[in-house]
């Protein structure tokens, strides 16, 4: 049984989308099943059958989620789900500058983990200058899972 990854994003200026496109670009040439999504593009119920999932976000405004990512944000408020099976990570880019810096991952996190989803690792703030921290942080994700993947079943001559 392969385990499949979902690398979700959320942009206004394309930083977060290029990143989650690296992201699922690195667990597609290690053979991981991955896919690429806008948080535009999922309902709050899609990731119930999610399994393992990124999500790489920005803030914007005063602590608000991107505008593809508002819809998505307010039903997730509102939505009594139970993702349980859930296991994500969450990066967020930010500018340390605004008094609510990378509040939307934060508030993303809180949210997935109040609604039974579990942490593959603390979810990481980075800042302006985001490139090493994103490496650490996808070195830290691809550890991980790299430990849940299955061993492979010995073939039988």
């Amino acid at each position: 049984m392969s385990i499949s990854l979902t690398c979700y994003y959320a942009t206004m200026t394309g930083n977060a989308e290029a990143l989650a496109r690296r992201a699922c670009e690195r667990a597609l040439n290690a053979d991981w099943p991955a896919q690429l999504l806008n948080l535009s593009e999922v309902k709050p119920a899609d990731l119930a059958d999610t399994g393992l999932a990124l999500f790489i976000v920005s803030t914007w405004g005063d602590g608000e989620p991107p505008a593809d990512a508002t819809d998505f944000w307010f039903d997730l408020e509102q939505a009594p789900l139970a993702l349980g099976s859930l296991r994500y990570a969450v990066l967020g880019l930010g500018d340390h500058d605004y008094q609510e810096f990378n509040a939307f991952a934060r508030n993303l996190d809180t949210r997935l983990a109040a609604l039974g989803a579990s942490r593959l690792l603390p979810r990481v703030d980075a800042d302006i200058l985001f490139e090493e921290t994103y490496a650490e942080w996808e070195a830290c994700v691809f550890s991980l899972l790299g430990k849940l993947r299955p061993d492979p079943q010995p073939t039988t001559p």
